[in-house]
C-alpha cells in the first residue's frame, strides 16, 4: 500500500510508474548486486517518470475477459 500511494501521488504530479514485485524472485542476485546486509530483502521496485505517449508500445492493448465471466455480484 505504501507504493500505491506513492504511484497515486506521483499520477497527481503527472508522472506515470510502473509497479515492478517481479524482483522478489531475484532477491539475492539483486542483494548482492546492492551489498544488502543478510537480513535484508529487495522484494520490489517502482518505475518512475514522464511516459512516452507517442511510443508505439503505449498503444498496445490486449484482450480482457468480460467481467461476468469470473464475478457474480449481489446486491448491487
Amino acid at each position: 500500500m505504501f507504493i500505491q500511494n506513492i504511484m497515486l501521488l506521483a499520477a497527481e504530479r503527472g508522472l506515470a510508474t510502473c509497479a515492478q514485485e517481479a524482483w522478489a524472485l531475484v532477491h539475492k542476485t539483486v542483494g548482492e548486486a546492492l551489498a544488502l546486509p543478510e537480513d535484508r530483502l529487495f522484494y520490489c521496485g517502482m518505475a518512475l517518470g514522464y511516459a512516452d505517449e507517442a511510443h508505439p508500445i503505449n498503444g498496445w492493448r490486449t484482450t480482457r475477459e468480460p467481467l461476468e465471466s469470473f464475478a457474480t455480484f449481489s446486491g448491487f
